[in-house]
């Protein structure tokens, strides 16, 4: 493998080993919010020791997923620095932002939630418990309104460093511009309208379907630690069943609001990166009444899809219309714009450079549909567990069902985790060929300075640091949940 795969492949292990915890850190917050103003509100002990001991499981996955992403920044200026410069002026501004209005927000009021009890009043610890939520959750404003430039790059102009005598200069390229790869080391993205950046086409839904993703992956978490403590009949972890309550409405809200954002989220990219949608399902023909395949085999070579299909059913996902007419890949991208990087190419010659601005059709089909999946079975679960809430069997360990109930919350701790790491895949391995749409080509961002046997060496030193860390963090968190609250509940202000 050469540098460009390993370099893709290394930053595939970083950002996935990263993205495990910000999502669960951003939904445990609101939780843990949710369980604190149930303390404010009823004056019941049992809130406050709740809350308590959600802070401290809080505090250990936000310790984990700072040091993962500190190797993901590392990474930006090793691996892919080409890309760093080009789109630095652009990165910049929300970057700096989400560091000093938001992490430090949060890391802040954490310490003040976590050792505070004792020692501020318990309104005055709610705000710092709320804050922390504000904090987590603006900070997913921020990098997804970076990583969204690269989805759908607005607010900026591309310049290109000419020497004039003895001096450098940037001149601005004619909008629409795509840079060659001779170009790009002399070419940058320059932010010219920073309002633009912020409210671009497809941030709205990637920011509200990421937090719907997010509350699910705490919603999850909180029912099956409740769900161990039910199951062991832990007496003297006497907030399991009303916390266990409130993380069942979570998920429901959740389940709902993801739904919603997920459906806008297609309708978007069906303006903004048709390629990429098509690719979700693998479809090549431009077609009216377009089907959704309920599950299938895309065959890249002969551009066909072997499955079940239920007619009209992607128009009405991208348009909401079964009538609608949805372009394939093969009219994908437009002629007008393979012109930009081929101005002689003839049809055949168009029709012949098209797939190589394709996504890998297969993968994006597939981790499309199992997140699809995920979310179904994420959506059974919550279901049954409202409808033996309903029927006054949540708590009847007597019932076979209940039982069942409980048993497979345990394990659904990872349904929304692998649902929220299928549709980054989705979303990001079905922008590709591009790093920064329609104006950076991955291979062109990669670094020309380290070698392959660099890289596959950082890569398994990596994987050995992150299986290390995993296993302490497995073992601490684990360790901590099997003791409970114990002895350690926060006493009278």
């Amino acid at each position: 493998m050469d540098a460009e795969i390993l370099s893709r492949l290394q930053f595939a292990l970083t950002a996935a080993f990263h993205f495990i915890f910000p999502p669960v850190t951003i939904g445990f917050s609101l939780f843990i919010v949710a369980v604190e103003a149930l303390y404010l509100k009823t004056g019941d002990e049992k809130y406050k020791r709740a809350a308590a001991f959600f802070l401290k499981l809080f505090g250990m996955l936000f310790a984990v997923g700072v040091a993962t992403g500190i190797v993901m920044v590392f990474q930006f200026g090793t691996n892919w620095p080409i890309y760093s410069r080009f789109v630095g002026d652009v990165f910049g501004s929300p970057l700096a932002i989400e560091a000093i209005f938001a992490f430090f927000m949060e890391s802040t009021f954490l310490g003040v939630a976590l050792w505070g009890w004792n020692r501020i009043g318990k309104k005055a610890h709610f705000v710092a418990t709320l804050l922390v939520c504000v904090g987590t959750h603006l900070s997913s404003v921020w990098i997804i309104t970076a990583n969204s430039f690269m989805q759908t790059p607005v607010g900026f102009e591309l310049q290109t460093q000419s020497v004039v005598g003895d001096t450098k200069i940037w001149e601005a390229l004619p909008e629409g511009s795509v840079p060659t790869p001779e170009q790009i080391e002399t070419t940058k993205a320059a932010i010219t309208n920073f309002w633009d950046v912020i409210f671009s086409p497809s941030n709205f839904d990637r920011i509200t379907h990421t937090i719907a993703a997010s509350w699910l992956c705490g919603a999850f978490l909180a029912l099956g630690v409740c769900g161990y403590y039910l199951l062991r009949k832990r007496e003297d972890v006497d907030f399991a069943e009303p916390c266990a309550k409130v993380a069942l409405v979570y998920a429901a809200v959740a389940g709902i609001f993801m739904g919603l954002t997920g459906h806008g989220s297609a309708r978007t990219l069906a303006t903004t990166q048709p390629e990429k949608l098509a690719a979700f399902e693998a479809q090549y023909e431009t077609k009216t009444r377009a089907p959704l395949y309920l599950f299938g085999w895309v065959h890249e070579q002969e551009r066909q899809v072997s499955g079940v299909e239920v007619g009209g059913w992607f128009s009405f996902l991208a348009y909401g219309d079964m009538n609608a007419t949805v372009k394939g890949l093969n009219e994908l991208p437009s002629d007008e714009f393979l012109k930009k990087i081929d101005p002689e190419a003839d049809t055949a010659a168009l029709a012949e450079l098209r797939p190589q601005y394709w996504p890998p059709v297969g993968l994006t089909f597939q981790s499309f549909r199992f997140m699809v999946y995920l979310g179904g079975l994420m959506g059974v679960l919550i279901a049954a567990g409202l409808l033996l809430w309903v029927s006054k069997k949540l708590f009847d360990f007597e019932n076979k069902f209940t039982r069942l109930f409980w048993i497979a919350a345990l394990p659904s701790v990872l349904l929304p985790i692998l649902a929220s790491q299928l549709g980054w895949m989705s979303a990001e391995v079905g922008r590709q060929p591009w790093i920064v749409w329609y104006i950076l080509k991955t291979q062109d961002a990669v670094t020309p300075s380290a070698g392959a046997a660099e890289i596959l060496f950082t890569t398994v030193l990596f994987t050995l640091i992150f299986t290390l860390l995993s296993a302490v963090f497995l073992f601490v968190f684990f360790r901590k949940i099997k003791q409970g609250p114990g002895a350690e509940h926060p006493t009278g202000y």
